[in-house]
C-alpha cells in the first residue's frame, strides 16, 4: 500500500504562491537529503530547489542531518494544496501512528517563526489553507486515531491570485529549523 508508513511528513501548499510552497520544498528537501525513493520528486519544486534555493541554507541542512538514520517506516509526501481532501481522508485505510504537518500557519509572531501546534488547540480559522479549505476539522478527526503535529512557519507573502514562485528570505531562512522540528518529532534528534 503506498502510505503504509507509521509516520507520514507531509508538505502542504502550493509553490507557485511564494511562501505557500513552504511545505512542499521542505518535503523535497528532506526527500533529497535522505535519498528517498517512495514518493515522486515534483519537477517544479525539485528545479527551485536545485536552481534557486540559498545554497548556503542547503548546506547547513545537509550538515545538520548527516549521520542520521530514519526509521524504515517513514514516508515523506508532497500533498500540494489538495491534501484536506485527497490525503487526509486516507487516514481511515492506514494505522499511521503520526502524521506531521509541514505548512504556513498565520499565527501572531514575525514571518520566518517556525512552531509546532497540536490541532486539537488550535482556534478555529488560524489553519485556513489559502485556497478556502478548512484544514483544522480533518486533523482533528486524524488526531482521534493517531499523533497529529502541525509544524508550522508564519508566512511574510502569499500572492494568490498572482503567481509567484520562491520563499521570501524569512522563510527559507526557517527551514533548517523547520528540518530540526521535523526530526524530533520523529524521534531521531
Amino acid at each position: 500500500m503506498p502510505y503504509d508508513s507509521d509516520i507520514i511528513v507531509i508538505g502542504c501548499g502550493n509553490v507557485l504562491f511564494k511562501d505557500d510552497g513552504y511545505g512542499p520544498i521542505v518535503i523535497n528537501i528532506l526527500q533529497k537529503v535522505f535519498n528517498d525513493q517512495n514518493d515522486y520528486y515534483d519537477p517544479a519544486v525539485t528545479g527551485f530547489v536545485e536552481d534557486e534555493f540559498d545554497k548556503e541554507i542547503l548546506k547547513q541542512i545537509e550538515e545538520k542531518v548527516e549521520g542520521i538514520t530514519l526509521p524504515d517506516s517513514i514516508q515523506f509526501v508532497d500533498g500540494g494544496t489538495a491534501a484536506p481532501t485527497n490525503f487526509f481522508p486516507l487516514y481511515e485505510d492506514y494505522d499511521w501512528k503520526k502524521l506531521i504537518v509541514v505548512d504556513v500557519v498565520e499565527f501572531n509572531d514575525k514571518p520566518g517563526t517556525v512552531e509546532t501546534f497540536d490541532p486539537s488547540v488550535m482556534q478555529h480559522g488560524k489553519y485556513d489553507n489559502p485556497h478556502g479549505m478548512t484544514v483544522e476539522d480533518p486533523l482533528r478527526e486524524i488526531s482521534q486515531k493517531c499523533e497529529v503535529v502541525i509544524v508550522g512557519c508564519k508566512p511574510a507573502e502569499i500572492p494568490t491570485p498572482d503567481i509567484d514562485m520562491g520563499l521570501t528570505e524569512p522563510v527559507e531562512k526557517a527551514i533548517p529549523k523547520t528540518i530540526d522540528l521535523i526530526l524530533k518529532e520523529i524521534g531521531v534528534k
